[in-house]
Formats: C-alpha cells, sequence, structure tokens
C-alpha cells in the first residue's frame, strides 16, 4: 500500500476521531431528553469506534505498525458490524425526537432490533462459513456472497426513518418542526451517499468522512434549534418565553389586552413515581403538543417554563376570549394524550391573567397567574377527594 495513501486515509480517520471527541464532550441537554442524549451519544460511540478501528486497519495494512494482517482484516470486520449499530441508535434518537408511537413500546423494540440480531447471527455464523466476511490464507479480508446483507440492514432502519420524516414534513406547519424533519433526512442522505461511494470506490476514507460531516451538520443544527426550544418538548423555552413576555407587555392596553395563561400537569409526580421518568418525558410531550395545537388556533405563544409547567400569550378582546382559551387548552391536551395512546388521565390546570397597561411588570403578572392556578390546583383536588 502506498505510504501518501495510507498517510492521507490515517490523517482522514484522525480527523473523525477528534470529530467524534469534541461532540462526545458537548453532548448536553441542548441536544434533547435525556433518552436522546443517550442515544445521540451511543451512535456517537458507535462512529467514534468505526473510524478508530478504520485507522488501525489501515496503519495495519501499510505495515505502519508491525500486526498480523490478520489482525486488520479483524478490525475491519468488526467495524463494519457498528455502522448499522451507530444506525440503529439513530433511529431511535429520530423516533424519540419525533415523538413517535413506538418509544415506550416494548414489542415495538424486540421488532426493531430483529434486522440488526439477523445481522449479528450471520456475523458470528461467518467465521465458520465466510458467508460474510473472512481473513484469507495471507491474512486478507475477503468478502463472502452475504457481504451486502450490513447496507440492507442500514437501509432497512435508513428509510423506515425517512418515511417517517416525510410524513411529519407534509403535515406540519410548525418552522422549528420542519427544520428538525428536514435535518434527519438529510443527515441520512449524507451517511448513505458515502455508502454508496464506499461500496463503488472500495478502501477509500470517503464513508468515515462523509459521516463525519453528517454529524458536524446534525450536533449543530440541533444546537441551533435548541437556543430557544425546549429539548423535551420542542416548545420555545423559558429564555425566549422571557424575552416573548417583555416584547408584548408594550402592546397591552384596554382595547387590546393580553392574556398570560399559566399550566400545571395534574399529579405529574405521580406520573413520574409509578410509571417511570420515560413515561413522564413521554406525558410532557404529549401535554405540550396539545398546548402548541391550542395555541396556534389563537395565534398564541407557548412555551415549556420549567418541569411541568408551561405557559401561553395570546391576545383577544372579548370578556370570553380567557375561558375560551383555557377549555381549548383543556380539550387538547386530552385529545393529544388519546392520539399518543396514554391510557390514563392526563389533565392540566389553567390560571390566567389579563394584562391591559404597559406599565405591568412581568413578575406580577406570572404570580397572580399562578396564584388562580394553584387555586384551580385545589378546587380540583378538592373535587377528586370526594369523587
Amino acid at each position: 500500500m502506498d505510504a501518501r495513501y495510507v498517510f492521507v486515509y490515517a490523517a482522514v480517520n484522525v480527523f473523525c476521531i477528534l470529530t467524534a471527541l469534541v461532540i462526545l464532550s458537548k453532548i448536553s441537554y441542548n441536544v434533547g431528553s435525556e433518552h436522546e442524549n443517550r442515544y445521540f451519544r451511543g451512535m456517537t460511540l458507535c462512529f467514534l469506534g468505526f473510524v478508530i478501528l478504520e485507522l488501525l486497519w489501515v496503519l495495519i495494512e501499510g505495515g505502519i505498525i508491525a500486526a498480523p494482517r490478520a489482525l486488520g482484516s479483524f478490525f475491519k470486520i468488526v467495524d463494519t458490524m457498528l455502522i448499522p449499530f451507530m444506525v440503529y441508535h439513530w433511529f431511535w434518537f429520530a423516533e424519540i425526537k419525533f415523538q413517535s408511537k413506538l418509544v415506550g413500546n416494548m414489542l415495538a423494540r424486540i421488532m426493531t432490533l430483529i434486522p440488526f440480531a439477523i445481522l449479528v447471527v450471520c456475523y458470528i455464523v461467518s467465521i465458520f462459513n465466510g458467508m460474510v466476511f473472512s481473513i484469507g490464507p495471507e491474512g486478507e479480508l475477503v468478502p463472502g456472497p452475504l457481504v451486502g446483507l450490513t447496507g440492507i440492514v442500514d437501509n432497512i432502519y435508513g428509510i423506515a426513518i425517512i418515511g417517517h420524516a416525510i410524513v411529519l414534513l407534509v403535515n406540519e406547519k410548525v418552522p422549528y418542526r420542519r427544520r428538525t424533519y428536514l435535518t434527519m433526512i438529510v443527515f441520512i442522505l449524507m451517511c448513505t451517499t458515502g455508502g454508496i461511494i464506499d461500496a463503488v470506490v472500495q478502501n477509500t476514507p470517503v464513508m468515515p468522512l462523509a459521516n463525519a460531516f453528517a454529524f458536524i451538520f446534525l450536533f449543530s443544527n440541533l444546537q441551533e434549534t435548541q437556543i430557544y426550544n425546549d429539548a423535551l418538548t420542542g416548545l420555545n423555552n423559558r429564555r425566549r418565553a422571557d424575552e416573548y413576555i417583555l416584547e408584548s407587555i408594550p402592546t397591552a392596553s384596554e382595547d387590546a389586552p393580553l392574556y398570560l395563561f399559566v399550566l400545571d400537569v395534574d399529579n405529574f409526580k405521580q406520573i413520574n413515581d409509578t410509571r417511570g421518568h420515560l413515561e413522564g418525558d413521554r406525558a410532557l410531550r404529549a401535554v405540550a403538543k396539545g398546548i402548541a395545537n391550542a395555541a396556534d388556533e389563537y395565534h398564541g405563544f407557548a412555551s415549556r417554563w420549567g418541569g411541568d409547567e408551561f405557559v401561553v400569550v395570546a391576545s383577544g378582546a372579548d370578556e370570553s376570549f380567557a375561558q375560551s382559551v383555557m377549555s381549548t387548552l383543556k380539550n387538547r391536551i386530552s385529545q393529544s394524550a388519546e392520539e399518543t395512546g396514554i391510557s390514563y388521565p392526563l389533565e392540566a390546570s389553567v390560571g390566567f391573567v389579563k394584562c391591559t397597561t404597559p406599565q405591568s411588570k412581568m413578575s406580577d403578572l406570572i404570580a397572580k397567574a399562578d396564584k388562580m392556578l394553584y387555586e384551580q390546583k385545589s378546587i380540583a383536588s378538592a373535587r377528586r377527594a370526594t369523587a
């Protein structure tokens, strides 16, 4: 193997290793929820393992590392197996990001593991019959008749996510959600393009390089969307809510009052304690979706305030406006819970305040809405106790 070729190949893989390490060091709750972070970290670790093994393979193959050629071939086989494992992690990362009904479904998890499990079995069996890969008498890597199986498994997960993202994209009107779906599609297309080029022109560093750029693209887009968006629910976050409320108060008047609604999920601690935090995240997403749908109907602003509290801001002059918004919020939350497949009661108490003067202080408005909210929670709690 030409020394210059080995240098270029190794340099590309070193760049990819550094890229993966930087991304791993920066993964935080700005990427997503705890479970999104887990899968994102998992697929980044798989990519890191892949490029490290690629680097070792080329250094052994080029004679830079004095080791048996068969060891380099073994590294190549293992790194090929890491690709579908990386795609599997990406599949679940995307499904959680999409707030899919598959999340939390044990049967779905088992079914999605089947393609990967079949691939692992074929690799193990290949040790004895060389159906996928084998190591030749001189330590060289010998492709078997089922060598394309890895690509097939990758495509199963990739096609599933692209199809899901396109369906969501067609029906989505909220800009930042559309951007999330597009990001997922572009990410897998970049990885797939690298894989196709690698299959046509073998033993080139195109695939790891394409994956590295795909990871940079995905990570940077996720970080950018989270500046003003809540990682778990996809709503505006507290930072954006503070800015929006402060910007809106000066426009309030008697003729065009501003209404600020504060919502708190009923018995949320019980959901977390009895059903687990994963189910708690699922419940918050369902509530957030209902709130977003209700806010859209009134051309309002919706955000997650923190924990299981949410804020909606809307303008309306009609005296019955506030009651109408409150009713719609509760109805849309119930509807969202039903669509999500949540079988237990999922409700939220709502308090609101009417702002008619530009001199109003945000802290005072929040305090008044909070007071009404907890009055409503007390009434609801007493009603449940006597039921």
